[in-house]
């Protein structure tokens, strides 16, 4: 027998353990390695979806400044073709072309790059609101990285900057005849004073329609308002570039002349004379209107802007006695007038001690339930020889005499005594001014009315204008945290009118918001009052805040604030303010009908 073959293979050693060893290691590796890529794989697709769905533009950058990556909303804002998306490209060529696409900042292109360059280059975080040549608004926010590179945001806010601008227009501006209001002409006053060393003075001119009221009764407001739409547009074709013709309310207005000079003030009231008395022609009825002018120049015929004005008031009250469509000049012998006005302070400290002062009271229309949610207390003074004086006569009084603390005080003890006897479901809501939350003691007095009548406290609305907001802001936020601390509801009211409505509602939990009047009788005349109107509506919604409109004297104004999305409406449509007495009438009998229930109600609805 021959020697025992071996059973392996020739040609073929056995492998070294340590070599089975490795290939086992190597697969594993391997295995990790894929399942790594893997992992990777679909955490970038998870970050592409991220970045693909913001609201934003994003860009990131490395250290050489070239792109790692952006989303298609960097690409639209900056209206890119898709090639400059891609990873590598330079910022520099980014830049470049967006000059190409019109969607960079100033007229030298160069200029424009380069700084962009420098700002990169500086490696601190940016953040900014540029208007692009292209007309959009984009909001720009740069923040470097450890590494080196950088990261962008990039939001267009176009639209929300043309809402604020146009929610400030309508600030700031009559919206019937766009000419500046009381607010902005006051703002402009207070300029020209400030001024006066340099400019050596101005004069103000105080205008009146003589003949509006007939021509407003006879041939209505329509008309009445296309004359006073005509009328600005003569009265702003006659004054200077540097003068300001406003509208401060009806049918009175008012220039800026940024004259000192008498004859130059004297010869524009001429001119303004001239223009605006020729006549009207609507449709073929042709009216004719005279002014009356009264003129004051500053420093000499005051050195405040309420002096001026008065003096201003004073001479132009002259004229309208001495004429149809005269022309006076201040003369200090006209001041007679302060004796009036010492006059009616002292009838008004007597009446809230005769008890001449009584509360009427407004309805509030729920749109959805189509009943009343409940009333605003507005206050009434029965003057024993002049009848009704207006509130617009006496509170602006009251507040410069501190009187406006005291009255304050009973209106809030009145009218929750009344409303405690209505319908658990009914709000009273109680207007309070901004000398009562600096000067009064509201809240103990709030407290006491509450303890006294027993109202629940979430029956009682508080309402306060962003002039609250003007002097001691934060003494007056406390002051109505505590209001709420108590249960009671916080309405701003005349929204839209101040100085930055939309920064209010983010300093303070408003329960109610109240859209002023202006804004919903605009919307028969200025154009995008709907889109103002209608955005303060979503406002309310996304802040969970009630929505009033005020002012609703229309049936088509009812229907377009219906179709914004408001809670609640008031104004002359549902019902004029009313006495105690028709309330508890309304109130016992048919709760659900109203004095003067209009068709026009039913028809929007």
């Amino acid at each position: 027998m021959g020697k025992k073959r071996s059973s392996v293979p020739l040609g073929e050693d056995l492998a070294p353990p340590q070599a089975a060893s490795s290939d086992a290691e190597l697969k594993k590796l391997k295995r990790s390695l894929s399942q790594a890529r893997t992992r990777l794989r679909a955490e970038q697709l998870r970050s592409r979806a991220i970045l693909d769905n913001l609201a934003q533009g994003v860009s990131l950058y490395d250290r050489r400044a070239r792109l790692v990556a952006c989303n298609q909303q960097f690409l639209d804002i900056y209206r890119l073709p898709p090639a400059f998306g891609r990873p590598g490209t330079s910022f520099r060529s980014i830049l470049e072309a967006r000059v190409v696409g019109n969607t960079h900042v100033g007229d030298d292109a160069e200029a424009y790059v380069s700084d962009r360059l420098g700002a990169v280059r500086e490696n601190r975080p940016l953040g900014d609101i540029h208007r692009l040549n292209s007309g959009q608004v984009i909001s720009m926010t740069h923040q470097p990285m450890a590494d080196g590179g950088w990261v962008s945001t990039h939001r267009d806010v176009t639209e929300l900057f043309n809402m604020q601008a146009e929610l400030t227009h309508l600030a700031y501006h009559d919206p019937l005849t766009s000419l500046p209001n009381r607010t902005l002409y006051y703002q402009r006053l207070a300029a020209a004073f400030s001024a006066v060393p340099v400019t050596g003075g101005f004069a103000v001119l105080g205008l009146d329609l003589d003949g509006f009221k007939p021509i407003n009764d006879t041939l209505g407001h329509a008309t009445g308002d296309a004359l006073l739409q005509q009328f600005a547009l003569r009265l702003s074709s006659v004054i200077g570039p540097d003068d300001t013709a406003a509208r401060m309310g009806g049918d009175e207005f008012a220039v800026l002349h940024a004259s000192p000079d008498v004859v130059s003030a004297l010869a524009l009231a001429q001119r303004i004379r001239e223009v605006t008395s020729q006549p009207y022609d609507f449709n073929g009825q042709v009216v004719t209107i005279a002014v009356g002018i009264g003129i004051a120049l500053a420093p000499t015929d005051g050195t405040t802007t309420d002096e001026l004005l008065h003096s201003a008031d004073l001479a132009l009250y002259a004229a309208k006695r001495l004429k149809r469509g005269g022309i006076r000049q201040f003369e200090p012998l006209m001041d007679h007038a302060v004796i009036e006005r010492q006059r009616f302070e002292a009838d008004l400290r007597r009446a809230l001690e005769q008890g001449e002062f009584e509360l009427f009271y407004q309805p509030i229309l729920n749109l959805a339930s189509k009943q009343i949610s409940g009333f605003e207390a507005l206050l009434r003074w029965r003057h024993p020889e002049d009848g009704l004086v207006s509130p617009a006569e006496f509170i602006p009084v009251a507040e410069e005499i501190g009187l406006i603390v005291p009255m304050g005080e009973w209106v809030i003890r009145e009218a929750l005594a009344e409303a405690a006897s209505w319908p658990a479901e009914l709000r009273i809501a109680v207007n309070v001014s901004s000398i009562q939350l600096r000067r009064g003691n509201l809240v103990a007095t709030l407290m006491n009315a509450l303890a006294t009548t027993g109202i629940a406290h979430g029956r009682v609305e508080i309402e306060i204008t962003e002039s609250v907001f003007l002097e001691n802001s934060e003494e007056s936020l406390e002051t109505l945290r505590q209001l709420h601390a108590l249960g009671v509801r916080i309405a701003l009211d005349d929204f839209g009118t101040g100085y930055s409505a939309l920064g209010y509602l983010l300093a303070f939990p408003f329960d109610k918001i109240k859209i002023d009047g202006t804004f919903v009788r605009a919307l028969d005349n200025a154009a995008g009052a709907q889109t103002i109107v209608s955005a303060v509506a979503d406002i309310g919604t996304r802040l969970n805040m009630t929505t009033t409109a005020e002012g609703v004297e229309t049936a088509e104004q009812l229907r377009n604030v219906v179709a914004a999305g408001y809670t609640e409406v008031q104004g002359y449509l549902v019902s004029r303010p009313m006495p105690r007495e028709s309330v508890r009438r309304l109130l016992n009998g048919a709760y659900d009908t109203m004095p003067e229930a209009p068709s026009e109600m039913r028809e929007a609805g």
